[in-house]
């Protein structure tokens, strides 16, 4: 005697079967999750390994120095009340970065573009012996007395609109947080800071990682859609585009550098990219 069969037996397994594709998707995307969970797990883990260390080495030292020194000779309660808290969260990895290449070389000209309140003008300055230059729209963060106690030379402008303003070639530039408020396409302005290095000189860079920070909303689709420098346009000084790893990659390679070392530091709101580059030989 056969059994007897339901008619709705065929349409269940059919269900199922068509779930299949669904789930299979669903199975894939949770293991990327999982798998981009550990890659963050690792670079917090990391971090806090180089925050907890950072005390105990004689760059980390001196960079306490001169984080005291602004504390103490600048008169800015954004600077102590938030930014003394958070600076180190963008750019963790530069200052050993920065340490490891003085100790190589001798550098005598270093220059700082976006300078804020000269945290890593600061510090260069008492960690090499170098000339320090600081470029910055809103010069008047850097106080008289930092100025005179780090021998900092200090002009006002907007690195996409003005030449920089010194001659000579710099032996290593320091661009952090810079790079994401461009208003025009970054590579022009990112040429004309290389030709104002000497050959193998060091650029040191952070910006925010677009893979997690996300992208500027409303803002290019790409980077290549930006328009060209003009020195007579109006600029707004806020976050205009963010980077991906490769697109950044990319931009520095078009700019004439080629990338030594890439890491990603925590940050506030989500990760940074910390890169280490050289001028093209």
């Amino acid at each position: 005697m056969e059994p007897t069969r339901t008619p709705s037996a065929g349409k269940g397994w059919k269900a199922h079967l068509d779930r299949l594709p669904v789930l299979g998707r669903l199975v894939r995307l949770l293991r990327a999750r999982h798998r981009e969970i550990g890659r963050q797990m690792e670079v917090l883990r990391r971090s806090l390994v180089s925050l907890a260390e950072s005390p105990m080495t004689v760059t980390g030292e001196i960079l306490e120095r001169a984080r005291r020194d602004i504390t103490t000779l600048t008169d800015a309660a954004e600077y102590r009340g938030l930014y003394r808290g958070e600076e180190m969260l963008y750019w963790l990895h530069l200052p050993g970065w920065i340490g490891e290449w003085a100790a190589q070389n001798s550098p005598r000209r270093i220059l700082d573009i976006g300078s804020g309140y000269g945290t890593l003008s600061a510090f260069a300055s008492m960690l090499t012996g170098a000339q320090v230059f600081c470029l910055d729209s809103e010069p008047q963060r850097i106080s008289e007395a930092l100025r005179a106690k780090h021998r900092l030379t200090v002009a006002r402008g907007n690195i996409e609109q003005v030449p920089i303003p010194w001659t000579g070639p710099m032996d290593a530039v320091i661009l952090t947080e810079v790079i994401e408020h461009f208003n025009f396409h970054p590579v022009a302005t990112m040429q004309k800071i290389a030709a104002h290095m000497g050959r193998d000189a060091r650029l040191f860079l952070s910006t925010p990682d677009a893979a997690s920070w996300g992208r500027v909303p409303d803002g290019y689709r790409s980077y290549r859609d930006m328009p060209p420098p003009d020195p007579d346009a109006a600029t707004i000084d806020l976050h205009i585009y963010q980077y991906t790893e490769t697109e950044l990659r990319q931009v520095l390679n078009d700019s004439g550098f080629v990338v030594l070392r890439l890491e990603r530091a925590p940050g506030r709101w989500g990760f940074h990219l910390n890169v280490e580059a050289q001028t093209a030989p």
